[in-house]
């Protein structure tokens, strides 16, 4: 009785993650393609470094919450779950002295993938970013394949990758004619091939992290502390490089008062703080189910991205639109549904 409850609660923790990733998700879309923005370098760090005190947080809301709830159950409950506190301060410690650089690599990925996510959003809406996201799917079933770690894909799999396929490309080309998810400006070529370039070293880290998050013994806060530092290191990196070579050339970079002039843009900070929330939710959807379970969250903001886009410009997306969302949805479902269970 005791484990069918424990099973549910999993269960149900799972869906929560997952429901806020992709409502989080949406709304940090929607919102980064139609915000001014520092450069994305900029704004790749500070999001980074805003993950830090966004842990502290979680953790310090989690722990009162697991509190009231223990002060509030009924005396002989046995079947209530008793998960440990958060020891906050045992994170840090742990993640300063547990090989803090084993992430380095990976937090290289993630860092590439950062920066080419505020670029995409300057080049393409918010739609096409959404379902052309999918792509990453090939991208992982590619590399699991590759690593010997997923075996031969089933025929609905095979279909299910090819409607995806299709989908992705429908919407790329029919929403700059219905305008309902085109850029303002900026070079959408650019963007879609920046888009999938990040789909690409993204899949790549994330079954890297995958593999580290179930490490015997491993904390999933632990981690996240060290690949954020990794992250922030190399995004740090980068800030450094840009400025070396725009001081080699004869230009000037931005300067610290510029770059806080525009971080006090209007919304810049709600952006930067979903991306941070998105951050986090992702590590959690990972560590709850893998990168599959992170996969099937995907497709589901495209739907709400669309109507929200559409309630706003007041325009009615084409036919071919919606088929391309329609068949990036079912293309994901049939991958899926035909997934043998033991994988």
């Amino acid at each position: 009785m005791k484990a069918k409850a424990t099973n549910s609660q999993v269960t149900a923790s799972a869906v929560a993650v997952v429901l806020m990733l992709v409502s989080v998700k949406t709304m940090t879309d929607l919102l980064t393609n139609s915000v001014a923005r520092p450069p994305a370098t900029a704004m790749a760090l500070v999001t980074e470094l805003t993950i830090f005190p966004l842990t502290v947080l979680w953790l310090f809301v989690d722990n009162s919450l697991m509190r009231m709830r223990r002060a509030g159950a009924a005396d002989g409950d046995d079947t209530t779950e008793q998960r440990p506190l958060h020891d906050i301060i045992g994170v840090w410690k742990t993640a300063l002295t547990d090989r803090p650089g084993r992430l380095l690599v990976i937090g290289l990925a993630y860092a590439l993938d950062s920066i080419f996510y505020f670029f995409v959003q300057s080049n393409v809406g918010a739609v096409t970013y959404t379902v052309l996201a999918q792509s990453k799917i090939f991208f992982t079933v590619l590399l699991l394949r590759l690593r010997g770690m997923l075996g031969q894909l089933r025929p609905a799999q095979r279909l299910g990758l090819l409607s995806l396929f299709a989908g992705a490309n429908l919407v790329a080309l029919k929403d700059v004619a219905t305008g309902v998810a085109a850029a303002n400006d900026g070079n959408r070529l650019l963007g879609i091939a920046g888009l999938l370039c990040a789909q690409a070293v993204s899949a790549i880290a994330n079954v890297a992290y995958e593999r580290r998050l179930r490490e015997p013994g491993g904390d999933v806060w632990v981690r996240n502390v060290q690949l954020t530092a990794a992250i922030s290191l190399w995004l740090g990196v980068g800030s450094l490089i840009r400025s070396v070579l725009i001081l080699a050339s004869g230009g000037t970079p931005p300067s610290p008062a510029t770059l806080l002039t525009a971080f006090r843009a209007p919304w810049v900070w709600l952006v930067v703080l979903l991306k941070a929330s998105s951050a986090l939710l992702i590590a959690l959807t990972i560590k709850a189910g893998g990168n599959v379970l992170y996969a099937i969250s995907k497709p589901w903001p495209v739907v709400f991205a669309t109507l929200a886009t559409c309630i706003v410009l007041g325009k009615v997306p084409s036919l071919g639109f919606l088929a391309g969302i329609g068949l990036s949805i079912a293309g994901i479902a049939l991958y899926y549904v035909g997934k043998p269970k033991d994988d």
